[in-house]
């Protein structure tokens, strides 16, 4: 990839090997309308792709991804959370 692809939703631009990624929050309410514990915290939690990095080799915008949290960078874009992750922390692509 030889520039830089943002999605509408940020205004960062990651440089070299980085991506800017979305957390997607888990439903706290079942289909059936049971309140999920904070134990169900616990499972892989995802993130989508807002903008990727000239840089960056496999991963596409728009992809969710499962990256390694703890190396991920928290800041604030547009008054939402987003995370600056290197592609290297990148656990797994989900595919649909």
């Amino acid at each position: 990839m030889s520039e830089t692809e943002n999605s509408n939703n940020t205004t960062l631009r990651p440089l070299a090997d980085k991506l800017i990624v979305q957390l997607i929050k888990k439903d706290t309410v079942s289909a059936g309308g049971i309140i999920l514990t904070r134990a169900d915290e616990t499972e892989a939690t995802r993130g989508k792709v807002l903008a990727v990095g000239p840089d960056v080799l496999d991963i596409q915008l728009g992809d969710v991804i499962l990256p390694n949290w703890n190396k991920a960078r928290k800041t604030s874009d547009n008054g939402q959370d987003v995370y600056i992750v290197q592609e290297d922390d990148i656990v797994a692509v989900f595919v649909e």
